[in-house]
């Protein structure tokens, strides 16, 4: 395989021809550009649907590709939770980061998923780089390539661990006023739930995402009669008014 720079000269001078683009892809070359320019020439929505995936994968941080994959997602599958939640909190940082002040900006990172789960030695250094070696495997396009479910799927880890390293990653992240507070998180703090019944629920929505079946937080909460639907419902709109009073809305 072979990595191509950005921009990549094949593709400028062939943007708008498929079969050189095409062939260009076929001789090995991991090219995001290719598969953008594809993603553009290509009519059946599918096939716009799987170039930008691949795109998304060769760049997991350009969010306008991310969103592009998304958006690409959800018109093909109009019910599909899991990417209309991550379009979302893409939008929501994209708002965040642009508002000028001293909560979003010059602060320290959170840690990572994998260095909590390092620090509560629950999985190795190797290990870790072991799936982050899978992950960066740009040949391979993954259904889930998130660290967290990696490990699950190796084995490496159970989910009650994944729940517990989430949770804290979460908790530093509000703390350092560099992502908006989670709703578990809100339910937790208006003791609607307590934080062992937050973990065990966030512990059995991965269960069961790795079983295919997609829940939401607030769906598994009164599946358990933990809490009723009215009740979820009400504290949703309590957390979105809560969030936004903070920037004068």
């Amino acid at each position: 395989m072979k990595q191509c720079t950005h921009p990549c000269q094949t593709v400028t001078s062939n943007h708008s021809n498929l079969e050189k683009l095409r062939t260009h892809l076929i001789e090995g070359h991991q090219c995001l550009d290719a598969w953008l320019a594809l993603s553009q020439l290509v009519n059946d929505p599918r096939q716009q649907k799987d170039c930008l995936e691949r795109a998304s994968v060769l760049a997991p941080d350009n969010e306008q590709v991310q969103i592009a994959y998304l958006e690409a997602c959800i018109a093909l599958e109009p019910n599909n939770v899991i990417a209309q939640h991550r379009l979302a909190e893409i939008r929501t940082m994209q708002l965040l980061s642009g508002m000028k002040t001293d909560h979003f900006h010059d602060k320290p990172r959170p840690r990572l998923v994998g260095d909590i789960l390092i620090a509560n030695g629950v999985i190795s250094g190797d290990e870790l780089n072991e799936v982050l070696r899978i992950q960066k495997a740009g040949s391979v396009i993954a259904s889930d390539r998130r660290v967290g479910q990696l490990l699950l799927k190796k084995g490496l880890i159970t989910p009650s661990k994944l729940a517990q390293a989430l949770i804290m990653q979460q908790q530093e992240r509000s703390q350092l006023r560099i992502a908006p507070q989670v709703l578990g998180e809100y339910l937790v703090e208006q003791n609607y739930i307590t934080p062992q019944q937050l973990e065990m629920v966030l512990a059995e929505q991965l269960r069961l995402d790795q079983k295919g079946q997609r829940l939401s937080l607030g769906q598994i909460l009164v599946r358990l009669n933990l809490i009723s639907q009215a009740r979820i419902d009400h504290a949703a709109k309590e957390h979105e008014l809560s969030f936004w009073s903070k920037f004068g809305y």
